[in-house]
């Protein structure tokens, strides 16, 4: 037999003896709620005593059927259960009998966990496109594409502008060496680079010669300039300053110098042309000749 709880109308399948003649009480297994079950159908009366048999009777009690095992008979019977619909709510899979616990409800279908899954994507996807659209979420983004542009020039100009830092704060300098960036505060450089030794008077002469050109766009101050000669093992072996002929220089202008040296020593490898005032100092080599 099938009872349903009054508070939830879950229905469950009963045996037909659970209850009783008189019924007694239940309670839910969903909402808890306990009420007295009673039987929908009118209790057994003790049937009459069926009258003394006849011939065909015995011959029909004698004749058993054997057509139906005890399996079948439980097929059968599965067959013919009961079961809730939709609205009064799941009956297969949950019974209940007082004394026993209630069976586990039947999981639910995995395409209805798939469609339930989708409908929470699409609501996510709903709410992000309309808090993409309000006006705070734009301007918010038109601020992190300014701030993103503005790092970029920043750093374009930290790296392009690099002299001019430099000669407003020298400190920097060191700064800029260490992550490979040269500087050239001074803003001239040097160029063909030549050395020639000759012979004078019976001795020895190394001449040097050089062009300074001004790399900036305003007239430039040459500083004087410091002539290295450096051995084999890179320790300088001997050094001298020479004054340019000229102090300023035009922007883009060249100005050649030219030094030598009598009787310089042996074992010289390169010439080194540097200046001597000035952050970020310029330097050159050649090798001696």
């Amino acid at each position: 037999m099938i009872i349903t709880c009054p508070n939830c109308h879950t229905r469950y399948r009963l045996a037909p003896d659970a209850l009783g003649a008189l019924g007694r009480e239940v309670k839910c297994a969903n909402c808890e709620s306990t009420w007295a079950a009673t039987p929908s159908f009118p209790a057994p009366t003790k049937p009459a005593a069926d009258p003394e048999p006849d011939d065909d009777e015995l011959i029909f009690r004698a004749d058993r059927d054997n057509r139906f095992t005890p399996d079948d008979e439980a097929l059968a019977d599965k067959a013919f259960e009961i079961h809730g619909n939709a609205a009064d709510g799941p009956v297969e899979g949950k019974s209940f009998i007082p004394g026993e616990e209630p069976s586990a409800p039947s999981p639910a279908p995995a395409h209805t966990a798939d469609q339930a899954l989708k409908r929470k994507l699409a609501l996510a996807k709903r709410k992000h496109d309309m808090t993409r659209a309000l006006p705070i979420a734009r301007i918010r983004r038109a601020a992190r594409i300014t701030l993103a542009a503005m790092i970029i020039l920043l750093g374009a100009l930290v790296v392009t502008q690099r002299t001019e830092i430099v000669r407003a704060f020298p400190d920097l300098n060191s700064l800029y060496s260490a992550v490979g960036l040269g500087t050239n505060v001074i803003g001239l450089e040097f160029g063909d680079i030549n050395t020639l030794r000759t012979t004078r008077d019976g001795n020895s002469v190394l001449i040097v010669s050089a062009k300074i050109t001004n790399t900036t766009n305003r007239v430039t101050f040459v500083p004087p300039v410091l002539v290295s000669l450096v051995g084999e093992d890179g320790e300088v072996i001997y050094e001298w300053g020479v004054t340019p002929q000229m102090r300023n220089i035009l922007p883009g202008d060249v100005l050649p110098i030219d030094t030598q040296l009598t009787a310089p020593p042996e074992g010289i490898r390169t010439v080194r042309l540097s200046f001597v005032e000035g952050q970020g100092r310029t330097q050159a080599e050649a090798a001696a000749r």
